[in-house]
């Protein structure tokens, strides 16, 4: 039995979930085992089936187990319910009831840094933080708990615009040796940072270097597609997105992760952008309805998934309100930096009255800076400074917003 264990964890490792499953199940045929009844729990989530993994690990009697093992059942069984089953709130109750079982402090400190991720994707990125830094200040937290606070604090500086500790965070998530996914929860936070830092090249080639370093059909696959993609919209590049989104997006559609609604809110901005209305409004349609409290994070990309669907249509009024409405959802989080890019695509979209609402955030970086100058020359309709401007977005990469702002200089100097 022991080797059928063995062989089903190698195959789980290496993306073959079928193998994965074939061998747990065969595992626990020879006898009960709690180590083949994870593994088996964890390749059916993989493989989107939440329902079948939760009643696996429902079997098991937690009375039993001793605080290491609660834990090894635990921690799986709360991650599958709040992604893959979207009950994010009877997760984190199930949770903060396994947290009153533990006395020791490493469980402690494991389970408060899963509450902490879960604070993160139910959109709360300051309840993250404050977690985690309780986490990583903890001199008995293992290497699971610290793996977890610090990508999900990685991730959340970067979202809220406190840039100088994301490399630091994700480093220290990866000398962890953090757990499966979460090398993709701090390798956005660093993308993120490096886009608003103007530094393009170097954030698609992290995407790219996370992308190529899993197969298909590991769902980290898809998921580096996803993060190649957002630099590629931020690139104004949003051909080269829609043929990574569409095959990222179906293929974490089933797995429950909230990278999946992500997936498709970027697809609906990227058609949008080229122009393909009906793409657009489909995919948007498909976000909304697996957009939920489990991708809460993720809402103002939504609103801009609706903000370049309008602009396709050519609904100007429409595109500006819903950018709008994606700045004030990000900013309600605390999410300063996606509200800075909210409000640039408003400013490309046409917003004359930005500049004071990107000024308010404060977000110091060279994005933002461009940014500003872009509103206050489009308000004072100055073609020179959007030339300036324009060239200034050229330099760094950013073609979309380079060209949106030398269409508008063009056009106010024909008056």
């Amino acid at each position: 039995m022991l080797e059928g264990i063995a062989a089903a964890e190698e195959a789980l490792g290496r993306g073959d979930l079928a193998a994965a499953e074939e061998l747990s199940r065969g595992a626990l045929k020879g006898g009960e085992s709690l180590q083949a009844r994870l593994t088996l729990a964890q390749a059916l989530a993989w493989q989107g089936r939440g329902r079948d993994a939760d009643e696996v690990l429902e079997a098991v009697d937690p009375s039993a187990l001793t605080e290491a093992e609660l834990m090894a059942w635990a921690l799986p069984r709360a991650a599958n319910q709040f992604w893959m089953l979207d009950q994010p709130e009877k997760a984190t109750a199930f949770l903060r009831t396994t947290r009153g079982r533990v006395t020791s402090v490493p469980a402690g400190a494991t389970l408060d840094a899963l509450l902490g991720t879960f604070a993160m994707n139910a959109g709360s990125p300051q309840r993250a933080i404050q977690i985690a830094c309780d986490v990583l200040d903890s001199p008995g937290a293992d290497d699971q708990a610290i793996g977890w606070a610090a990508a999900a604090a990685a991730l959340s500086n970067a979202r809220m615009g406190v840039f100088d500790d994301v490399d630091d965070l994700a480093a220290r998530a990866i000398a962890a040796g953090h757990p499966g996914l979460l090398r993709f929860t701090s390798g956005f936070g660093q993308t993120t940072a490096l886009v608003m830092a103007g530094e393009l090249d170097r954030a698609e080639l992290l995407a790219r270097e996370l992308h190529d370093a899993t197969q298909p059909p590991q769902p980290g696959h898809a998921i580096g597609q996803v993060l190649v993609a957002d630099v590629l919209i931020a690139r104004g590049n949003p051909a080269g997105a829609v043929d990574l989104l569409e095959g990222a997006a179906t293929a974490l559609a089933p797995t429950g992760y909230s990278w999946g609604p992500l997936a498709w809110m970027l697809l609906a901005q990227a058609l949008g952008q080229l122009g393909r209305i009906s793409d657009a409004g489909r995919m948007v349609a498909k976000a909304e309805s697996r957009h939920g409290l489990k991708s809460m994070l993720f809402a103002p990309e939504l609103s801009l998934a609706k903000a370049w669907t309008c602009a396709a249509r050519r609904d100007g009024p429409g595109a500006i309100k819903a950018a709008r409405e994606a700045a004030r959802a990000a900013e309600r989080g605390g999410q300063s930096a996606v509200a800075l890019r909210a409000l640039l695509d408003a400013v490309r979209l046409g917003d004359a009255h930005a500049a004071d609402a990107i000024e308010r955030l404060d977000v110091d970086c060279a994005v933002g800076r461009l940014a500003l100058d872009y509103a206050k020359a489009q308000s004072a309709s100055d073609a020179t400074a959007l030339t300036v401007v324009a060239d200034g977005f050229a330099a760094i990469g950013m073609a979309g917003a380079a060209a949106d702002a030398s269409a508008r200089s063009s056009a106010v100097a024909r008056g």
